[in-house]
């Protein structure tokens, strides 16, 4: 591969993209900002190919032309952790890129570590250790230094090492098909539009609020949400998540009572209170809206406890022979949803059905027998 090369013309990338606009597959990564605004600022856009790899500067470039051949659909786009890079796409063009290769997916069902970080990829599989010496750079700073591009240039001449190895093992065993169905996800825009009206999902309190409660924090969560971008600040900036909670819990009715909260400034009374009075008061009578979430669990018993300790042996012993991460076939609260009588689940579908999930419910119904022969646990049809 060649020496990184740094681009920030429009001469330069309109060169660029006449190379690698014919290419079947680009690894991909970004780096970003995110502190003081709601949406990331796109810093760098680093790109590889087997045999080249460029850094681009968006604030220097016009970045369309380079765009417009990401978003073919003729082209694979390979990331590690794609989410957040789709994200910034996401923003710049309403639409992520597709189509996707996540190497951090693909890889548990190789048998490497559940979201395995890049450099533990890239040290497990490649034998490279990679430094971690700008890891706190502030990439909208120009000019970047020699050794900050190079660390960018790392990011992805790996990645594009990383991807023909663990497609052609995937090939090999007859799992690339597996993935598809999380590479689509990868690919929807509803992953990352962020309504407001949703905003309150993403309160970790939240599911503690019934009632009038509940309703005026979605309303407030709702407002918050929509303010933050409107004005692309991080919602936190408006009101933080904990204070937010506190007042939908006391659901103040006048403005005295508001800035006696913990946390409310009267700056921030003088400036929202009359709007945060107003929300509660329209949404303290109506019935919030509900989620699968909020559903009280069911209760576990010591019995179905131990039964999910034999079910996820079960899993073990699969994965072990498969060579597959364990966590990417099921975790223990889809075991006892299992047990409860749940059929509606991942574990039941696609690939995962047809390696363990049968298996499961054949020892669930009875029909498996579990023996110990030299220290091993084996597990037998009834007969």
């Amino acid at each position: 591969m060649t020496k990184p090369h740094y681009i920030d013309t429009n001469e330069q990338l309109s060169e660029f993209c006449n190379t690698i606009k014919n290419e079947p597959w680009l690894a991909i990564d970004t780096e970003f900002q995110r502190e003081k605004t709601y949406r990331s600022i796109l810093a760098l856009i680093q790109i590889a190919t087997a045999d080249i790899v460029a850094i681009i500067d968006p604030i220097a470039c016009d970045i369309k032309p380079l765009l417009d051949i990401l978003y073919s659909q003729n082209i694979l786009k390979v990331f590690h952790a794609a989410r957040q890079d789709q994200e910034i796409f996401y923003d710049l063009r309403g639409k992520p890129l597709a189509p996707v290769f996540d190497t951090q997916i693909a890889a548990p069902i190789l048998g490497h570590p559940e979201q395995a970080g890049y450099a533990r990829l890239v040290d497990d599989i490649l034998g490279v250790q990679l430094s971690k010496a700008h890891s706190r750079t502030d990439w909208l700073r120009r000019p970047l230094s020699e050794e900050q591009i190079t660390y960018a240039a790392d990011d992805v001449i790996y990645l594009a090492k990383l991807y023909p190895l663990l497609e052609n093992q995937l090939k090999e065993k007859d799992r690339l098909n597996w993935l598809a169905p999380a590479f689509a996800d990868l690919c929807k825009p509803s992953l990352y539009s962020n309504p407001p009206e949703l905003a309150w999902k993403r309160i970790r309190a939240a599911k503690r609020l019934k009632g009038g409660a509940l309703s005026a924090l979605q309303k407030l969560a709702e407002w918050r949400e929509d303010l933050a971008q409107q004005k692309d600040i991080p919602r936190g900036w408006i009101i933080k998540d904990d204070i937010l909670i506190e007042v939908a819990k006391l659901k103040p009715t006048n403005l005295h009572t508001l800035s006696s909260i913990r946390g409310i400034s009267d700056k921030f009374t003088d400036k929202f209170g009359r709007a945060i009075i107003d929300i509660i008061a329209n949404a303290i009578d109506k019935k919030p809206a509900s989620t699968a979430a909020q559903q009280k669990p069911k209760k576990v018993t010591e019995k179905q406890e131990a039964l999910a300790d034999l079910l996820m042996a079960q899993v073990r012993l699969k994965a072990a022979a498969a060579n597959v991460n364990a966590t990417s076939l099921t975790n223990r609260k889809e075991l006892l949803q299992l047990i409860h009588g749940q059929r509606d689940l991942e574990l039941l579908s696609d690939w995962r059905n047809e390696m363990v999930g049968q298996d499961l419910l054949a020892t669930l119904e009875g029909d498996n027998n579990f023996s110990v022969t030299s220290g091993e646990l084996v597990i037998s049809p009834s007969t």
